[in-house]
């Protein structure tokens, strides 16, 4: 997905980099989210609780949204630019990200 928004939005390849950064640390943020319920390759969303899937989700998007901040701004004099986008950016996403899950569950 990072790299068809790179490509129509001439973006340098920031959005690819964000990607696959948490594509590679992905396994990592499983472990501390999901503990001992994680094993490798077989995570089912609907069967964990929320605090765990809100912490996944919450993780995994700050690291994204800091990263791509941090290369589209790429000045350590504004920091605090790249903090105050990754916040508010990253709060919206969550939110969203949170609220199409809950509507889009399957209960059994």
């Amino acid at each position: 997905m990072g790299l068809a928004i790179d490509m129509f939005s001439d973006s340098g390849g920031i959005h690819t980099c964000a990607s696959v950064f948490i594509a590679y640390a992905r396994p990592v943020f499983l472990k501390f989210a999901f503990g001992t319920m994680y094993e490798h390759n077989n995570v089912k969303f609907d069967n964990t609780d929320f605090g765990a899937k809100l912490i996944y989700i919450a993780l995994l998007t700050l690291l994204h949204h800091i990263i791509l901040f941090s290369l589209e701004i790429f000045s350590i004099s504004r920091i605090l630019m790249v903090f105050q986008k990754t916040l508010f950016s990253s709060i919206f996403t969550i939110v969203m990200i949170t609220l199409i899950s809950i509507i889009f569950s399957r209960k059994h």
